[in-house]
């Protein structure tokens, strides 16, 4: 999918170039990172998601916190198995009991495992979905912008080739248009 993007932005710029001859094509550049960074929705998302993951942590604390509870009282148990002041019956209700007491720490360290993996997986959602958002938001400001001030290509400055090599080799500063298009996006 990506490799098919480049494919045709390639192909488009190379159109673009091609038909420069017929008429002078006006270019300009963008450093859509750095405009990412500065749209308001960024910053709100940012706090939502510090927010999301605190609520997470403190839910995590109180399971291991049950966990610590259930965790020493196998050892008390276990101990508890191991006195000498007790009859036979006596300590081997005791294993059981401790045994029993182990499975359940077990079972509840999984289910731990499992829910801290969902709310992981969670937030990971949460925040792909809002960055979508975003820059979905911020390409549609970006064409409107460059149909605004007459420009046929708008290249992103902070974007990368599969090679990691960045797209836009050079640009002239004046080429630059970052900063108006932060300006737009401000309330």
């Amino acid at each position: 999918m990506m490799q098919m993007k480049k494919k045709w932005a390639v192909g488009l710029l190379v159109a673009c170039v091609a038909t420069a001859g017929l008429a002078e094509l006006s270019i300009a550049t963008v450093d859509l990172d750095k405009v990412f960074t500065a749209h308001p929705k960024t910053k709100a998302a940012e706090a939502q998601l510090e927010q999301a993951e605190k609520a997470v942590e403190a839910e995590m604390e109180e399971v291991a916190k049950g966990l610590r509870d259930l965790e020493t009282q196998v050892s008390a148990l276990r101990e508890a198995a191991r006195n000498l002041m007790l009859t036979d019956e006596a300590r081997a209700a005791k294993r059981a009991e401790a045994e029993d007491k182990l499975t359940e720490l077990q079972e509840a360290q999984l289910r731990a495992r499992r829910t801290q993996e969902t709310k992981l997986k969670q937030l990971r959602e949460q925040l792909m979905a809002s960055r979508q958002g975003i820059v979905d938001e911020l390409l549609k400001e970006v064409s409107a912008f460059a149909e605004a001030e007459g420009y046929d290509l708008v290249l992103d400055r902070s974007g990368m080739t599969m090679n990691m090599v960045p797209l836009a080799a050079y640009s002239a500063p004046e080429l630059d248009v970052t900063e108006r298009v932060i300006e737009r996006l401000k309330p």
